[in-house]
């Protein structure tokens, strides 16, 4: 434990975790946009093939950061009239209307019974005369996607298990949906120190927190299924507005094995003029890297895991894009989080067209049908350094490379351009307002 703790404090505060951007990956130079008929060939190739993939939906966040707009009422703000009568409309809102259509009281109500919970338990959509929770509502739509059955993986708060199971159960055996879940381990939270350097100790315990959704790298090395897609648990829109994202899910899987299979072929005629051609179409490479290229490199290419990553056109959403970074002499293409960004870099930042939805399908076995250790591919160098408030004072510790960051950083990634209906998040109990949580 101690030498662990030694590396999480040099991390911390020794080591500079910022990245080297080279330049944002635009249509063209990174970023994949598909023409009609390019899509509706990928749409083709998943109708044509014969496995399912799992889906894995990280859902262990708190609702809490969704009511935070009705938090700040306890602090003499008043909510408005508009506001009210908003939140009044919403499926989340209606059981308790029943009770009490008094504004204080509902938001009381609000904050003590739903605040508390897991964001994929909160009520999000209705249709017709049925509630569903985010939780029902990705149940629903992966079986509309596979109707002759799937598997659905969330991972999930433990002491919330046996609610997230009965919320699920009924409605997952009905539309023949198998669903798993799984926690984030503990063993991987991080240790906590001062802006000292002194490990926080609270009472006989050292203080920890969780290390980001790059602990759950090993929980996606457990799903069973090579072939698995990503995405977050509030980021699911109303069944009526459904199609553009069941849409992007057949073209993006159908995108993948495309790519898979061109490599193999790539692999059987290997020349550099087919190389090039092959890199032109996916943009996996840089031009670094497609330079160097060889038939040897391709093998070491063909043995690594792949992923297409959905992007959506910027509008100024908070999180990460796609870069092509400098790293020990070698320019590769990443989802970067601006936190890993120095200042100084901001020009590149502000030069970027896309946005990381979390939109992502990876195939965990290499060229040659092995399956492979996620952890193999990880850069550990990427993790990311968090700073938080803590009881009157300021904490740090070192979060693990992200999922979808650093954990993914030594895989071959395509970047497809995916349209903005496809991303919905639910950040605020506001959100679900908005025309895509809304039926038709």
């Amino acid at each position: 434990m101690s030498r662990e703790i030694d590396i999480q404090r040099e991390q911390v505060f020794d080591r500079d975790f910022k990245v080297c951007l080279r330049s944002a990956c635009t249509v063209g130079n990174g970023v994949i946009r598909l023409s009609v008929s390019e899509e509706a060939k990928t749409i083709e190739l998943f109708e044509a093939m014969e496995e399912v993939p799992s889906f894995f939906i990280p859902a262990s966040g708190s609702g809490s950061r969704m009511f935070q707009a009705l938090f700040t009422k306890n602090d003499g703000t008043v909510l408005s009239d508009e506001t009210f009568n908003v939140l009044k409309g919403l499926p989340l809102a209606e059981g308790f209307l029943e009770v009490s259509n008094d504004k204080d009281r509902l938001v009381a109500q609000l904050l003590e019974e739903l605040a508390c919970k897991p964001k994929g338990l909160i009520p999000f959509h209705k249709s017709g005369d049925k509630i569903y929770s985010a939780f029902q509502e990705h149940v629903v739509q992966v079986s509309r996607l596979f109707p002759n059955g799937v598997k659905l993986h969330f991972t999930i708060q433990e002491d919330f298990k046996e609610e997230i199971e009965r919320n699920v159960k009924e409605l997952a055996e009905q539309l023949g949906v198998d669903v798993s879940f799984s926690y984030q381990s503990h063993t991987s939270n991080a240790y906590c120190f001062d802006e000292d350097q002194q490990l926080i100790q609270e009472g006989e315990q050292v203080l920890r927190r969780p290390a980001g959704h790059g602990a759950l790298l090993e929980n996606l090395n457990r799903i069973p299924e090579d072939l698995v897609c990503l995405k977050n648990i509030d980021n699911v829109q109303h069944i009526d507005h459904s199609e553009p994202s069941l849409r992007i899910w057949k073209s993006a899987i159908g995108l993948l094995k495309q790519f898979e299979a061109g490599l193999a072929d790539l692999l059987e005629e290997y020349s550099d003029d087919a190389m090039r051609l092959f890199n032109e179409k996916y943009q996996f490479l840089s031009e670094e890297e497609l330079a160097n290229c060889s038939k040897d490199k391709l093998i070491g290419y063909a043995s690594r895991p792949s992923r297409v990553c959905g992007m959506v056109k910027n509008e100024g959403e908070p999180g990460g894009g796609p870069f092509w970074i400098e790293d020990h002499g070698t320019v590769t293409k990443q989802i970067i989080e601006k936190v890993q960004i120095a200042d100084s870099q901001k020009t590149i930042v502000d030069q970027s067209s896309h946005f990381n939805p979390v939109f992502l399908v990876v195939s965990k076995r290499d060229s040659f049908g092995n399956s492979l250790d996620l952890n193999d591919f990880r850069d550990d160098s990427k993790y990311f350094v968090v700073r938080k408030p803590h009881k009157g004072r300021e904490i740090l510790y070192r979060e693990l490379p992200g999922l979808w960051n650093g954990s993914m950083s030594n895989w071959n990634t395509l970047f497809l351009e995916i349209p903005s209906e496809v991303f919905s998040p639910v950040k605020s109990v506001m959100d679900l307002s908005k025309l895509a949580h809304q039926p038709q």
